[in-house]
């Protein structure tokens, strides 16, 4: 599963397209390692097509400037396509949100993610309904996503493992995704509030000496908000050690900014130890201008350690071809190392020309 599927609600037209205005804000110490070969990729979530159609979207990432994709699946023949393309590969791993896995779905229920209204993400998921969520708590789930990692180490020719929904489900949904549903998220409501389960309460009452269904606001309780944090913060750099071992980068899609990140899906991607991180930076999302991706690309930068690259993910079918350009230099600008786009087949040749004249002037 992957997030296409999420996204199908909002259309692929370009809407509330704000004229560019310059940015009032600078990004400070901005990042200047250059210690990675590759600098602009794509997510590659469409698997289908004959080898010789594969191959065509290969050549247009080439032609374009590109040095690397990403691919959600089908690990081995992208490797093997990529390379007449001399582009690189990273393993795109869906991990905390495993609705696909019907395996795990039928002989595991209790490993998954219950919200507050004490409702299972198995039986009652929040949105759509693959929206079912392994618990980061459980140790079991640790090692059931430890092993799935295990697995994509054989393919010694991945550049990185590639973490994605690697979080909590969303408290609250991106203002523009929130009409497709029919619903207004002003506050943090209970069935979208994750994890009350019978690991998370036990491991924060032992802790903290509380059941955090007992708090009497659990949305606002700092302490219980850093401990989800941390209950996928330990799991990340669990799944780092093992990469780093066999000689492998770890990198992550997150959330856009560490603010977004965190008040949305419980996710404090800044102290996670990463090589490389990938905000989805897509503007239309939260009804912002692409000049917005600078400011988004500048507040990642300074929360980042120096060390952690990072490259901003662009939504193309929100965007026109100018757009794509200006959304490369405007995060350039502010820090970031490269972009990420999405979905690669989204991009008309209009897109790709604008994109490759603004990566060869680099």
């Amino acid at each position: 599963m992957n997030r296409k599927s999420f996204l199908k609600k909002i259309g692929t037209g370009t809407v509330g397209l704000t004229a560019l205005q310059s940015m009032p804000f600078q990004v400070t110490n901005a990042f200047q390692g250059r210690t990675w070969d590759s600098r602009n990729y794509a997510w590659i979530s469409n698997h289908n097509g004959t080898d010789d159609e594969l191959r065509a979207r290969l050549e247009l990432m080439k032609n374009a400037g590109l040095d690397g994709i990403l691919p959600s699946g089908n690990y081995e023949k992208w490797i093997q396509l990529a390379e007449e393309f001399e582009l690189d590969v990273h393993a795109w791993f869906v991990t905390l949100q495993r609705g696909g896995d019907d395996w795990l779905i039928e002989n595991h229920p209790e490993w998954f993610m219950v919200n507050r209204n004490g409702e299972s993400s198995v039986t009652d998921p929040a949105y759509v309904d693959y929206y079912k969520w392994l618990c980061p708590t459980r140790p079991e789930a640790q090692e059931y996503i430890l092993n799935k990692v295990d697995e994509i180490l054989k393919l010694s020719e991945i550049k990185s493992v590639h973490l994605d929904y690697i979080r909590y489900p969303d408290v609250i949904l991106p203002i523009q995704l929130q009409p497709g549903y029919g619903i207004v998220q002003d506050k943090e409501y209970p069935q979208y509030d994750y994890c009350f389960c019978d690991a998370c309460r036990n491991k924060y009452e032992n802790l903290y000496d509380k059941d955090p269904m007992d708090l009497e606001n659990p949305t606002e309780d700092d302490t219980f908000s850093q401990f989800r944090y941390n209950q996928v913060t330990h799991l990340v750099n669990q799944v780092a050690m093992k990469v780093h071992d066999n000689g492998i980068k770890l990198t992550a899609a997150v959330f856009p900014t560490p603010d977004i990140a965190r008040s949305l899906v419980r996710q404090n991607w800044p102290v996670w130890n990463l090589d490389a991180v990938f905000p989805m930076q897509y503007n239309h999302f939260y009804h912002k201008p692409v000049s917005w991706i600078g400011q988004a690309a500048a507040e990642a930068r300074r929360e980042l350690p120096a060390t952690t690259e990072m490259f901003s993910g662009l939504y193309v079918p929100e965007m026109t071809p100018i757009e794509v350009s200006q959304a490369y230099e405007f995060a350039m600008e502010n820090g970031a190392n490269g972009i990420c786009i999405f979905p690669d087949h989204s991009m008309t040749q209009e897109h790709w020309d604008y994109l490759s004249r603004v990566l060869q002037k680099g």
